[in-house]
């Protein structure tokens, strides 16, 4: 009994190294472009008609909240590439 349970663990053991053995495949990583539509600026949607001075105040600090920092992660991004393709 207990020889029959140690040769079933030294044979899982056995197995299990064979799912993790070592292998002598190199991994090679090639940079993808960064697709085009990324790259282009954000461009502000028109607001609502039905709009107070008041709404139009927080709306338009909003929209240029997101406009800079859209402009600033495709500006990131334009660099990034940048450096890699020199």
């Amino acid at each position: 009994m207990v020889n029959s349970k140690r040769i079933i663990v030294l044979t899982s053991w056995c197995l299990c190294l064979f799912l993790v053995a070592c292998t002598t495949e190199r991994k090679i990583f090639v940079n993808q472009p960064i697709p085009a539509n990324l790259l282009i600026s954000c461009q502000p949607n028109l607001p609502p008609n039905p709009m107070t001075f008041g709404d139009s105040l927080t709306y338009n600090e909003h929209l240029l909240h997101i406009i800079e920092k859209c402009n600033a992660d495709k500006q990131a991004i334009r660099e990034i590439n940048e450096t890699d393709s020199n």
